[in-house]
């Protein structure tokens, strides 16, 4: 059994790849003074200048989040890092909602850029570890029973497309595309 902490989840946007990142600087250096966040946020990283890199990242002692510029299209990107309780199920699901509560409170912030969409059927999920979860056959007779049982409770059974990403060299993870759900966006 793998100790399931390490999961990230991303939603993914229609924002260009030449996003001036700058309005997420001042949001998450706002977020980083939450002294009582639970993610216990201790640092503010900018890798803007790096085409299609990790964006600006909040660190946090149990999470990550970040505006993400990585393929397979820029969006926030939530990291569980520890502290994760329950079953590995219970674990996925949480870091899943996780992530929709955070691209949610971002898209509301007044910095949010005007006319990027945040879309919730567009997810790319990894486990953000390859000693515990190598991307392998072993590792995927293990967890893909987790993540479609999260995915029909999020968008009903089997109503949705997940392509594993099979290549070795990447972390093990799934695209995952719903039917329309109600798009994360900030109201102009």
């Amino acid at each position: 059994m793998i100790e399931l902490q390490r999961i990230g989840v991303k939603i993914l946007t229609d924002a260009p790849a030449t996003l001036r990142l700058d309005p997420f600087i001042s949001i998450f250096g706002r977020w980083r003074t939450e002294a009582d966040h639970p993610a216990q946020w201790v640092d503010l990283a900018d890798y803007a200048h790096m085409p299609r890199g990790p964006g600006v990242v909040l660190v946090g002692k149990r999470a990550n989040f970040s505006f993400d510029m990585g393929d397979p299209a820029p969006g926030p990107l939530y990291v569980s890092k520890k502290d994760l309780a329950g079953a590995p199920e219970e674990r996925l699901e949480s870091v899943v909602r996780a992530s929709f509560a955070f691209a949610e409170r971002l898209a509301a912030e007044a910095e949010f850029p005007a006319g990027v969409r945040l879309d919730t059927s567009a997810l790319e999920i990894v486990v953000n570890d390859r000693l515990e979860a190598p991307n392998n056959g072993s590792t995927d007779a293990w967890l893909r029973p987790l993540v479609v049982a999260v995915a029909d409770r999020l968008f009903g059974r089997s109503a949705y497309d997940l392509e594993r990403h099979a290549d070795p060299g990447r972390r093990y993870g799934f695209s995952l595309r719903g039917p329309a759900q109600p798009a994360v966006r900030r109201s102009d």
